[in-house]
């Protein structure tokens, strides 16, 4: 009678584990469910970055960025850096950001060279042309995908053209005037004003998002490297790069 009692706790114990098991799974399949269903996975983290003094942008190694505007000049330039050649404390704060990263892109994932660039004030003639991506858009590179982590290289305020987003986008729907950049307005969005340092984990391709454009005779100076799926084979293997960090 005990053995036969026994045997009936064990299958009850059984059955209640394989009953709990089996709820976990149908929401472990429902919550990824829910993820493929988002067409846009929206990440901002701000963070901030003590830059070593000597990490400024440099104007000897710049090239013309952008669309040359119509007088022929270009009022934005910028220039790559390697994985060898960015700040350490850079490297580092990418490395605390690494279990994020993971989350979002659902594992491994690839680091791309990183870029310096500068934005000038426009006349107010060419302020209507997307002369340096300062209309909204989506940066739809592979696919939507991407991300990219933004250092302020100067402290920014309205004046100087703060990175402009619409933080209550759509994880859903297209934003047919980002998708299309025909250059319509989206109306006020947030901007990414700070000090030197001030950083922000962005997801560029789900979000909408502008350059601002700094007040004739100013500019403003950032540094940016971005991040992809490894399907992609855009950049290089994180884990390998981290390492070393």
């Amino acid at each position: 009678m005990n053995k036969l009692h026994g045997r009936y706790q064990k299958a009850k114990i059984f059955f209640s584990q394989s009953k709990a098991r089996i709820f976990e799974i149908l929401h472990r399949i429902n919550h990824a469910y829910s993820i493929f269903k988002m067409r846009f996975m929206i990440l901002i983290i701000p963070t901030h970055i003590k830059l070593p003094n000597s990490f400024v942008f440099n104007e000897d190694r710049a090239v013309n960025r952008g669309r040359q505007a119509p007088d022929g000049k270009y009022y934005s330039s910028t220039y790559a850096l390697e994985w060898v050649d960015i700040p350490e404390e850079i490297k580092q704060k990418i490395k605390e950001l690494n279990s994020v990263l993971r989350l979002y892109f659902g594992g491994d994932y690839l680091i791309d060279n990183a870029n310096v660039w500068r934005n000038v004030g426009l006349p107010d003639n060419f302020r209507s042309l997307d002369i340096y991506s300062q209309i909204w858009h989506y940066d739809r590179v592979f696919d939507y995908r991407n991300v990219q982590l933004f250092v302020l290289l100067t402290d920014t305020t309205e004046f100087h053209g703060p990175f402009e987003f619409i933080e209550s986008s759509s994880s859903a729907e297209i934003s047919k005037v980002a998708e299309e950049r025909g250059g319509l307005d989206l109306g006020e969005g947030r901007k990414f004003i700070g000090l030197r340092g001030d950083s922000m984990l962005f997801s560029t391709g789900a979000i909408p998002h502008r350059a601002g454009i700094p007040v004739y005779g100013n500019y403003r100076d950032m540094f940016s490297v971005a991040f992809f799926p490894k399907y992609t084979n855009i950049g290089f293997d994180a884990n390998s790069l981290l390492s070393k960090v």
